[in-house]
């Protein structure tokens, strides 16, 4: 059910029994405490009661758990690992791909725990019409280092990270798939990643599948 959480939207009880594949009333169960844990929260829309992740910190750590555990289960979910949703930023191949080119290029600097954007990254996010100043005036951590469940490195969180999945889901360089964490790569995006960032996106589809890199 939290896996099913990492998507940032919210789900019924019901939709996340089914993710689950467990009964309702054990979801229920399972729900009541995750709300007393503090780890998820609830809200009523009309007559459904959803439920979504308390916030960011929780998803980071339920990526983190996952990397931890083990490959096992990627070779069955190629398009899970090429690229998804961790909450509301990016994750998978192509959040490490990104990563990787932002620090080649300089526009990304590391640091203990998080990301330092330069000026040179600065420039690049303006071309992507992102404003870093306004994201640095937002109430959470600004370029978080959030550990990739499936490529066991650091991807881009926080607002950064935010910011850039938002802006390539409005330029239509990928797009959500249904019932799935797993975000769809479109030909724009292709041409796109290739033009702005330097990444062969065809070759990363293959690695996506081979879980013994």
């Amino acid at each position: 059910m939290l896996t099913t959480l990492l998507d940032g939207n919210g789900h019924s009880a019901s939709e996340l029994a089914m993710a689950a594949a467990v009964s309702s009333q054990t979801a229920s169960s399972h729900l009541s405490k995750l709300l007393s844990g503090g780890l998820v929260v609830s809200e009523r829309r009309g007559r459904q009661r959803l439920f979504r992740l308390k916030n960011t910190d929780v998803a980071a750590a339920i990526e983190a758990l996952g990397a931890l555990a083990g490959p096992s289960s990627v070779a069955a979910m190629p398009e899970i690992r090429f690229a998804r949703t961790c909450y509301d930023h990016l994750a998978g191949v192509l959040a490490i791909a990104l990563r990787n080119e932002l620090l080649r290029s300089g526009a990304l600097r590391h640091r203990k725990d998080e990301f330092i954007l330069t000026p040179s990254g600065k420039q690049l996010l303006r071309t992507l019409d992102i404003d870093a100043d306004a994201l640095r005036g937002l109430r959470r951590a600004f370029a978080h280092k959030c550990l990739d469940w499936t490529e066991r490195h650091h991807h881009i969180g926080g607002a950064v990270g935010a910011a850039l999945l938002s802006r390539f889901m409005e330029m239509k360089w990928l797009a959500r798939m249904r019932d799935s964490r797993a975000v769809r790569l479109t030909h724009t995006g292709e041409r796109g990643f290739e033009r702005v960032f330097s990444i062969r996106c065809t070759a990363l589809l293959a690695r996506s599948a081979n879980v013994s890199e």
